[in-house]
């Protein structure tokens, strides 16, 4: 796809946090002759729902009140399933993939991109009719408004993102244009303006576009990575640039327990001086943004006994530890690993899929996933498919992992070594044994409650510190799985924890929205 840029508006800033924007120079990238750029890993430096309260979009569920139909007094659905969304949106022709919010306080707007299996992406713009009658504790049908995203894919959008909680004004009074970011497999990134969808920027990426995210300063610059290739593109928004295009991970059939390859997640450290990536080849890399050199390679996941065959890496997460400087990795080994960056060191080992007798959820995955294809109980339900820290408030040095075996586990890596599994939440089974596996996890910012999204379609809040399920909220069909979840938690700072704003990205192809009220 040819780029194509326009003007930004002189109210925009257009400078990125790490970047003179007098010595930008565009990479020029041919993928059929030589790399890029040096793949040398230089170790050592180089460089909601209905009810009152607290409601932010309309009726909240009580995160007190047992939120799905049973008749055994568990939270498990045993015959009809409650739709206890707030809205749900169905643009989608196919599956929804990927969504992300942003939440505007000031008028109580929510803005959703979803992007899906039809090859499409859409921002939905859900308010009250009126924020003040919210506010104050009223019921509002909340109103909603969805745009088409224009730009005609050939496959999956596979990854959507938005910098707007980037976006602060600097001392030059200028702030830095609101974007969305739209990543397929048909190797486009496409930027839109987060407030009217209009496209802004078409940027050719790699080929099939697994992730895409913002730089957290300012979010003019945005990364992405490729599933297939194995490479990670970074892009300065506002002159259309690609800076640099990161070599190094195994890309094809380099890595992973199926034989694929590719970069799964990346992301900036939260200070934004160096971009991270984990790949399918089991490798965590630390890049260097002004000269595409990686820092350091975390060699993770342990070999599979197929030769050079690594177990992939799924997930990642940052901004851990009192420092900011821990990472996490899930792994399709069953265990996920905590490293400091700056330190480049392995931090914890943590193994979430238990093998002791009695320890692992027996049966297949509720949702019909792939589970030991050969028969031969390997690799059953084993993969850690999401990974996160507890905020600064609660604990820093507390990890959540999510898997396909249905456990949530709550770790404390304070001491290092396999870390101190503290709780383990999981969802009962349903009829024939069958689990519920985890896709998703969040944790609230102030208070120690996980909020984790399953393949049975339900979204649970669990409490970090007994091990309790609060709440189930449901969208209206079991078994139909969930592939992405985006929270956002309104009010959080207050005494009560405010409001769980929820949306979830669901098989059925639609985008469903829930909010949960904390306090209840």
């Amino acid at each position: 796809a040819q780029q194509q840029q326009q003007v930004l508006p002189d109210q925009y800033d257009d400078e990125p946090a790490f970047i003179d924007p007098n010595t930008v120079e565009e990479v020029q990238v041919d993928l059929d002759g030589d790399e890029p750029m040096s793949d040398d890993d230089d170790e050592d430096g180089g460089e909601q729902g209905g009810g009152a309260g607290s409601a932010a979009i309309g009726g909240a569920v009580g995160a007190g009140v047992a939120a799905t139909a049973t008749t055994d007094g568990t939270n498990q659905p045993q015959t009809a399933v409650p739709d206890q969304s707030i809205a749900t949106l169905k643009s989608h022709a196919g599956p929804v993939y990927a969504v992300a919010t942003h939440f505007d306080a000031s008028s109580g707007t929510l803005r959703i991109v979803s992007g899906g299996g039809d090859d499409r992406a859409y921002l939905h713009t859900v308010t009250t009719s009126s924020a003040a009658t919210a506010a104050a504790g009223g019921s509002s049908s909340p109103k909603i408004t969805t745009i088409p995203l224009s730009h005609a894919h050939t496959d999956s959008v596979s990854s959507v993102a938005i910098n707007s909680q980037y976006v602060d004004q600097n001392a030059k009074g200028k702030a830095s244009q609101p974007l969305i970011a739209v990543g397929s497999y048909d190797g486009t990134i496409i930027l839109y303006d987060a407030h009217t969808g209009n496209k802004v920027q078409a940027l050719d990426g790699p080929t099939d576009v697994e992730f895409v995210s913002f730089h957290p300063k300012g979010g003019t610059v945005v990364l992405a990575g490729s599933i297939s290739d194995g490479t990670v593109w970074m892009y300065h928004t506002p002159s259309c640039k690609c800076l640099q295009v990161f070599v190094g991970h195994e890309g094809g059939d380099g890595g992973g327990q199926g034989g694929q390859g590719g970069v799964s997640a990346g992301t900036f450290t939260p200070d934004g001086k160096f971009a991270i990536s984990a790949g399918m080849d089991g490798t965590l890399r630390i890049w260097a943004p002004r000269t595409g050199i990686c820092r350091h390679t975390f060699r993770l996941a342990a070999d599979s006994g197929a030769g050079d065959v690594r177990a992939g890496l799924t997930c990642l997460e940052v901004d851990g530890g009192a420092d900011g400087q821990l990472a996490v990795v899930g792994s399709e080994d069953g265990l996920a690993y905590v490293v400091h960056l700056a330190g480049k060191k392995i931090a914890a080992t943590l193994r979430h899929y238990d093998e002791t007798p009695g320890g692992q959820a027996a049966g297949a995955a509720a949702d019909g996933m792939d589970v030991d294809e050969d028969g031969d109980g390997g690799e059953e339900l084993r993969s850690v498919e999401a990974v996160g820290f507890a905020g600064k408030a609660v604990n820093p040095n507390w990890v959540a992992t999510g898997g396909v075996d249905g456990a949530l586990k709550v770790w404390d890596v304070t001491h290092g070594g396999q870390g101190q599994c503290r709780q383990v939440c999981r969802p009962p089974a349903v009829d024939g044994g069958a689990v519920a596996g985890v896709t998703r996890l969040s944790w609230h910012s102030t208070l120690p409650l996980i909020l984790a999204s399953y393949t049975d379609g339900a979204v649970r809040m669990w409490d970090a510190r007994d091990g309790s399920l609060v709440t189930t909220v449901t969208g209206g069909h079991a078994g139909v799985m969930i592939n992405g979840m985006s929270a956002e938690f309104v009010g959080a700072d207050a005494p009560d924890g405010g409001t769980a704003v929820v949306v979830t990205a669901v098989d059925d192809g639609a985008a469903r929205v829930f909010e949960i009220n904390v306090a209840a």
